[in-house]
């Protein structure tokens, strides 16, 4: 959690969810960048474990291991909830040992369309081996419970989908919308594979016939490269790199158009944040992205590396304010009407109540 991601932000909202109902949390994670993240006002212990890293790595996953057996031995809790793949893993081998109920969220499988083969290979035996460790499995959409299942990942009865949910804004969270020299798009996704800031930027840079403006939010060792393309192609005084922001929803309210373009994705925390904004979406199609997004009617939808279609719809949504608003205003009520904070919450209590049940 040394970085902003959707997974993370999912963490911290059931975290303090938890924690405002009376149950005891406690977050073990890798890196921790304590100013990203609103846990210490909340009162939520967060227990560092550098070994604990991304990639694969056989020593630094072995002592990872080791160190959250002795960290998950002394808080003895009721539940182990494991999130992301490789932390999931590692979270399960030691659930597994402990007999702790563990319940595993699975936010995109890593051997979802789009990740290189090799990974893919790697990972799904991966999870087939840790299977047998887990009490139940939640995915983020339903895309991802149907591929676990072709892959034959985990029997029917261990699975449930819960799509992913935030909170309402409150009235003070209602910005009016700013006007600019053009439309503001906005890409909020970390400067990482398997983000596709560089595929928008390309799109944009044929288009500079029409106004526009665009900001990045996020950070991640990609930004460098994409600033020196901006640079080349003069369009610094289009495109801001704004870094990781705490005030996204004032960021959101402040644009027109929102723009995610990822190789693979589960169900992007981001894209729901859009829609709470009242904004029309651009997407790739991929993962359960198009459980979120219906093509035409909060935005559009395109397949990978389709620039063509890409720029199409841009040029479309930046020159009509009125299909801008129509697309925006669906957005919204798609949102309130299917993926707010309280039914995912309690969804996802219901199955850890569920997990704690089966041990006893």
């Amino acid at each position: 959690m040394d970085k902003v991601g959707g997974a993370q932000k999912h963490v911290e909202a059931l975290a303090i969810g938890l924690k405002q109902d009376g149950h005891e949390v406690t977050i073990v994670t890798g890196l921790y960048e304590a100013s990203l993240w609103h846990l210490e006002e909340e009162q939520i212990s967060v227990i560092s474990i550098p070994a604990l890293q991304r990639a694969i790595h056989v020593t630094k996953d072995l002592q990872a291991l080791w160190q959250l057996r002795t960290v998950i031995k002394n808080l003895q809790p009721d539940i182990l909830a494991a999130h992301s793949s490789k932390a999931g893993a590692i979270g399960r081998i030691v659930g597994g040992y402990l007999r702790i109920p563990t319940v595993f969220t699975a936010h995109s499988w890593s051997f979802t369309d789009g990740v290189p083969p090799k990974k893919q290979f790697i990972y799904r035996h991966l999870e087939k081996a840790v299977q047998p460790l887990t009490t139940k499995i939640i995915t983020v959409s339903e895309y991802d419970r149907k591929l676990a299942l072709a892959k034959r990942i985990a029997p029917t009865h261990k699975m449930m989908t819960i799509h992913n949910g935030i909170e309402l804004l409150t009235e003070n969270n209602q910005i009016e919308r700013n006007r600019h020299e053009g439309p503001l798009i906005v890409m909020v996704a970390r400067f990482e594979v398997p983000k596709r800031q560089d595929l928008l930027l390309e799109a944009l840079s044929e288009l500079t016939d029409i106004p526009w403006q665009l900001h990045f939010i996020g950070d991640g060792s990609l930004r460098p490269l994409l600033e020196k393309y901006v640079a080349e192609h003069n369009l610094m005084g289009r495109v801001q790199f704004l870094g990781n922001r705490m005030d996204i929803t004032t960021l959101l309210a402040k644009s027109q158009l929102f723009v995610l373009l990822s190789d693979w994705e589960g169900l992007p925390i981001s894209i729901i944040e859009a829609m709470r904004a009242g904004l029309p979406v651009i997407a790739t199609n991929v993962g359960g992205v198009n459980e979120l997004i219906v093509d035409g009617e909060h935005g559009f939808l395109i397949e990978r590396n389709e620039k063509s279609l890409l720029k199409t719809r841009l040029r479309q949504l930046l020159s009509d304010e009125v299909l801008r608003a129509k697309m925006g205003n669906n957005s919204e009520r798609h949102f309130l009407r299917y993926f707010t904070f309280s039914p995912m919450y309690q969804k996802t209590l219901f199955v850890y109540e569920q997990a704690f049940a089966k041990k006893r």
